[in-house]
């Protein structure tokens, strides 16, 4: 199988050669870097340069997927009117200015392909669609509704105004989820089929789930509902040390991806066999970043057996990969991958 038929087979829950290997965003970084001699920042400003380093991402780890979507987060906001900077050394940006909260209801509606920045990455996808997109799966990204209006905003202030002026940030979520649903059909244009939805504000440390459900699980069903209804899949992340998946779960998105240190696999494989992919992530921030090949072998072959012969697993890190993450246990996880299907 291709990588592209393996990983949309696992999202369709039938049979594959192997478990796909998902990628996120522009995991381990560095040495993507290192080899193109390209820049984040120029990757954020200019489509070629960003289809550039997504493609340098599968040729370098080998995984099934690109990613046309990366940036910290923070694209779909300053679309919206958040201001940021970069760094002295080349990374994603930082949030410069949010909007004020006294200013939420004059953000509108954007066309991504209407903003210099967020058209980027789409332009980008149409990019690798053409070069890659009948042998790898080019995966669209953005932020949930709610990430999106707190990065706009601010996490704190978004927190704070759900109470203080909880129709104010209804109003402003409502109108993130018009700029992301259009998002989706601009993708379905240029011949994506999946988009991947950080929905890491679903965390039980920070809400509990009737907040979630009025300030986020509402509109990030009217996202999926209309991706959906125009043929796109959805893969919902959430790397939260508690999160609110069996919520997330009800908004019915194709795949769920969650850290296995922070749920219980059995759990979470007796509620989604047979109806939703699950994307397993294998611990980032320390395994894979610190720890040995063996080490993350062995994580590997817990998950692969935990869950079984059954369709519909996909492997991956927990989140994105950290920055200085070594290649050696990068591509332990498809070379367990592939040695644990070959003696299956």
């Amino acid at each position: 199988m291709s990588p592209r038929e393996r990983f949309r087979a696992a999202l369709e829950l039938k049979a594959v050669d192997r478990v796909p290997l998902f990628y996120q965003h522009l995991g381990a970084a560095k040495w993507l870097l290192q080899s193109t001699g390209l820049r984040i920042h120029d990757g954020l400003q200019d489509p070629e340069t960003f289809a550039r380093l997504s493609l340098a991402a599968h040729d370098m780890y080998g995984f099934d997927n690109v990613m046309a979507g990366w940036g910290d987060l923070l694209t779909e906001a300053k679309a919206h009117g958040m201001e940021w900077k970069f760094p002295e050394r080349d990374f994603y940006p930082r949030p410069d200015r949010y909007v004020d909260m006294s200013e939420i209801d004059k953000v509108q509606p954007v066309d991504p392909m209407d903003d210099p920045t967020w058209s980027v990455p789409l332009k980008a996808a149409r990019i690798m669609m053409e070069r890659v997109g009948g042998e790898v799966a080019v995966v669209g990204a953005v932020c949930s509704p709610n990430l999106v209006a707190s990065e706009i905003v601010g996490m704190e202030n978004l927190m704070m105004g759900s109470l203080t002026d909880p129709d104010g940030v209804g109003k402003l979520l409502g109108t993130v989820t018009q700029s992301l649903i259009r998002y989706g059909e601009i993708a379905k244009e240029i011949g994506i089929e999946e988009v991947f939805i950080e929905g890491s504000t679903a965390g039980g440390e920070m809400v509990d789930p009737s907040m979630y459900e009025q300030f986020d699980g509402q509109y990030l069903r009217q996202v999926i509902d209309a991706y959906r209804g125009g043929g796109l899949r959805t893969l919902v992340h959430n790397c939260t040390e508690k999160p609110l998946w069996k919520e997330q779960l009800a908004a019915r998105p194709t795949a769920i991806h969650l850290q296995l240190a922070s749920v219980d696999l059995g759990e979470v494989a007796a509620a989604v066999k047979g109806q939703t992919c699950f994307i397993a992530g294998i611990e980032h921030r320390e395994l894979l970043l610190n720890r040995t090949p063996d080490e993350v072998e062995a994580a590997v072959t817990s998950a692969m057996e935990a869950w079984g012969q059954d369709p519909g697993l996909i492997l991956g890190p927990g989140c994105e990969l950290p920055y200085k993450t070594p290649v050696e246990n990068i591509r332990q996880m498809k070379e367990s991958v592939e040695r644990i299907t070959r003696t299956a």
